[in-house]
């Protein structure tokens, strides 16, 4: 029982040391004396009703909500599309550019995007200065040039305007060649020969074509047929358009004809250019009175008969 009395004061003296409070000695001892725990007593007073559960509110609430919009949807859907036709609203794709949203630069104006013959009309006025027919001093002559053909080279454009002159056996045509580059919706000229390729007879220019035959340049390919009192002879020249003009790099007899002068004595002779290796070599083969072959190779000054030779061939 001292015991009991001891383990009292201690809980006491904890007590007032404050090692212990109130509710925690009272408990201790009725622990030592006994006694079943009690939980500490409540303050006499009137007790609270409890409030209602608020969950139950929200949950209410929230089925009237949903109430709500399905009612207001049957009835936008019967105003919108009458009767009970379902209206369907176009929805926004993800990640999709839509082009009346998209603010894009116009593209800069290039005259490679004309037609050709608008081309052709844009370059002959960049060159000359004014549209067809245009005049001009070469040599010792007027020749009045025309657009021929623009040929596209890369990022340059070679315009060629034939050009003819006065009406005599004597006379020669023009071929006009121009470099040009686009600048915009027009051209710019950046090179000019007019009086480089004179060629042809009675004023006019020869008949020609733009080749890559003997040359991975772009190359005019001339052809003249010319004669006098029953002899006629014909020639094909390449001239080169290289970057600093046109440039002769072959002159090849492919044709004589005498018989109107010598009747049968006469010969006649045909001949075309056959196995071209671009800037290397090529042959020509003939027939008709004479058969022959004759093989040019290309040197510093442009393609000539091989083994420094010149062509058999008759001329005039």
């Amino acid at each position: 029982m001292s015991s009991r009395y001891d383990e009292l004061e201690r809980l006491q003296r904890l007590r007032e040391s404050g090692a212990l409070t109130d509710e925690e000695f009272q408990a201790e001892k009725r622990r030592l004396l006994g006694h079943q725990s009690i939980a500490p007593e409540e303050e006499a007073g009137e007790a609270e009703p409890r409030a209602p559960s608020r969950r139950r509110i929200w949950i209410i609430l929230g089925i009237v909500g949903l109430l709500l919009a399905v009612v207001a949807g049957l009835m936008f859907g019967r105003m919108s599309g009458g009767g009970d036709e379902i209206v369907e609203l176009p929805m926004p794709e993800e990640n999709e550019a839509v082009a009346s949203n998209v603010s894009q630069a116009a593209p800069a104006p290039d005259v490679r995007g004309r037609p050709p013959a608008e081309q052709l009309a844009l370059a002959f006025q960049s060159a000359f200065g004014q549209p067809p027919p245009v005049t001009r001093s070469a040599g010792d002559g007027q020749f009045a040039f025309s657009p021929g053909l623009l040929r596209w080279a890369g990022g340059r454009a070679i315009l060629v305007s034939p050009g003819t002159g006065e009406d005599c056996h004597a006379c020669t045509g023009r071929l006009a060649v121009h470099y040009l580059e686009p600048e915009g919706d027009g051209f710019r000229v950046t090179g000019r020969w007019e009086d480089s390729i004179a060629t042809g007879a009675y004023g006019k220019p020869p008949s020609w074509s733009l080749s890559t035959l003997l040359s991975p340049l772009p190359a005019l390919r001339t052809r003249i047929r010319d004669g006098n009192q029953g002899y006629f002879c014909t020639v094909e020249t390449f001239y080169e358009l290289g970057p600093q003009g046109p440039l002769k790099i072959a002159e090849v007899p492919i044709g004589y004809d005498d018989i109107g002068a010598l009747g049968d004595d006469g010969k006649r002779i045909q001949g075309r250019i056959i196995n071209a290796i671009r800037d290397q070599s090529f042959d020509v083969v003939y027939s008709g009175s004479r058969a022959f072959s004759e093989h040019y190779v290309r040197g510093p000054g442009g393609y000539a008969v091989a083994g420094g030779g010149k062509s058999t061939m008759e001329t005039c």
